[in-house]
């Protein structure tokens, strides 16, 4: 027995035990039902409507506030406290989850669910949108800037800062630390030991180079993270502000030119993915089961809920939350509807799904590229390099600001978990450690747990702050009223 294979039988028990436990269900219809992903749809839902639909009212002032054809009058005289920027905070949280989720998650959810779960996907990253608001908001009110002034934030800062009611208060410092313990195995596992696997495995098969010195790859990407993530977000930042638009327009340029020269599938496809989202054949327990691929797909890919993209928000140059909040919406509207619908719409217009046999993950989409012409698999496999390595920059970020909270704010700590992250990134290029990536699967779906605790508890203040914001600026649904203005006045 190898290595990997020890390591693995050792950690099968555990592995097991605990994802067992997280990803508990019930079986309804025989649809299997996870607890956890029906958390994510009701938290989805319920800020969707309490926010009026804010992703379809507020998208055009994201999109102003992002392209700053909208500016604030009275944050120019206002310091702004932060590291980074709005566009490289949002280029930054499409990074970390526009990797191996979009292009292997996708193939995976349309293989099992049918091409039914397009639409629901599409509806699942549309309704993400309002949840998404609500945590980056409450990322970035309740963040700290730091002695250097660096700014740490996220769900483990505004559960002990913001939860104040007596009842929960005791126990805020654990809940946090639930949390933070929670996302450094989440990064070390989901973001680095799956990543980089699947992408050597990827460059391996398609391009022959590094077989049977898989580590050597390894090795190169993990210099290349370390150098880039000892500069903390400021240079993660400014890396995926150049890295992330080009890669994410050459994604779907290239869906695009498939799209093209199957134009005449085209509206077979879009009929059949709408009458296979209410009435699948491919899935056993109908449209419900349906529903609940794409809603996971969707969740999984964008990470909403889960508390991960307030980390990266809590580092923007900024005095307006609710402003920031509205500029990460556009996150999961890029990661699902555009490049993981993409990948989906891709598969079936090609016909790629209709003969998975032995086909799983980024082989089937690697399939309907080499449909166009042999190197397009090629360039396939070079943009989802470039998504796997901001991918992992971005959760050694977060890991890293999980893992300073847990054993304080220096240099030392900071450098301890780098130096960790990038070990790992060696080690998952050689090797493939089942257990640890389905446990680390476990860790990453289980943070929706104490977020979620957190972001519903603190929904009033979510309300009042986009009310206080919607009516200052004249802006949206909640803008302030003629009755309201002539009272004012």
């Amino acid at each position: 027995m190898n290595l990997d294979s020890r390591i693995d039988s050792i950690l099968s028990p555990v592995a097991n035990k605990i994802s067992g436990l997280i990803f508990s269900h019930v079986t309804i219809h025989g649809v299997r039902v996870e607890f956890l992903i029906v958390l994510l749809m009701i938290a989805a839902l319920y800020f969707t409507i309490r926010t009026r639909f804010i992703g379809v009212w507020g998208f055009r002032h994201a999109i102003n506030l992002i392209t700053k054809k909208y500016k604030h009058d009275d944050t120019i005289i206002r310091k702004k406290k932060g590291e980074v920027s709005s566009f490289q905070a949002l280029t930054a949280t499409i990074s970390a989850s526009a990797g191996m989720g979009n292009v292997v998650g996708s193939a995976l959810a349309v293989s099992v669910g049918g091409p039914g779960v397009i639409f629901w996907m599409i509806v699942a990253g549309i309704f993400s949108m309002a949840l998404k608001f609500a945590e980056v908001l409450l990322g970035i009110k309740f963040r700290q800037i730091n002695k250097d002034g660096t700014s740490s934030g996220g769900p483990m800062y505004y559960i002990l800062n913001g939860l104040r009611a007596p009842w929960i208060k005791p126990f805020t410092p654990y809940l946090s630390k639930i949390y933070a313990v929670c996302c450094v195995f989440a990064m070390i596992g989901g973001w680095n030991l799956f990543q980089i696997n699947a992408i050597t495995t990827q460059i391996t098969n398609v391009t022959g180079l590094f077989s049977g010195q898989r580590w050597v790859f390894g090795l190169i990407v993990a210099i290349i993270t370390y150098v880039t993530v000892i500069g903390g977000i400021k240079a993660i930042g400014k890396f995926t502000s150049k890295v992330t638009p080009v890669m994410c327009s050459l994604y779907v340029f290239s869906a695009f030119i498939i799209c093209l020269l199957n134009i005449h599938h085209i509206p077979h496809t879009i009929c059949l993915i709408i009458k296979e989202a209410f009435k699948p054949t491919a899935v056993a327990g109908g449209m419900f089961a349906c529903m609940l691929w794409g809603f996971r797909r969707a969740m999984f890919a964008n990470e909403a809920g889960l508390g991960t993209a307030p980390i990266a928000f809590s580092a923007v140059k900024t005095s307006k939350p609710v402003a920031q909040a509205f500029i990460a919406m556009l996150q999961p509207f890029v990661d699902t509807v555009i490049v993981g619908a993409a990948t989906a719409f891709i598969i079936v217009v090609t016909g790629a799904y209709l003969n998975t046999s032995g086909i799983e993950g980024i082989e089937l989409t690697s399939k309907a590229f080499a449909t166009v012409c042999p190197f397009f698999p090629v360039l396939l496999t070079f943009m989802a390099a470039c998504f796997v390595l901001s991918t992992m920059l971005c959760g050694s970020y977060y890991g890293t600001k999980s893992w300073t909270f847990l054993f304080g704010e220096s240099k030392f700590t900071t450098r301890t978990f780098q130096i960790i992250y990038c070990l790992f990134i060696v080690i998952g290029s050689a090797m493939n450690l089942k257990s640890v990536v389905n446990l680390s699967d476990a860790f990453t779906l289980f943070l929706a747990v104490p977020n979620l605790i957190a972001v519903f508890l603190l929904s009033d203040i979510i309300m009042k702050e986009l009310k206080r914001y919607c009516k200052k600026y004249d802006i949206g649904i909640f803008k302030m009223t003629n009755k309201e203005r002539n009272l004012d006045d």
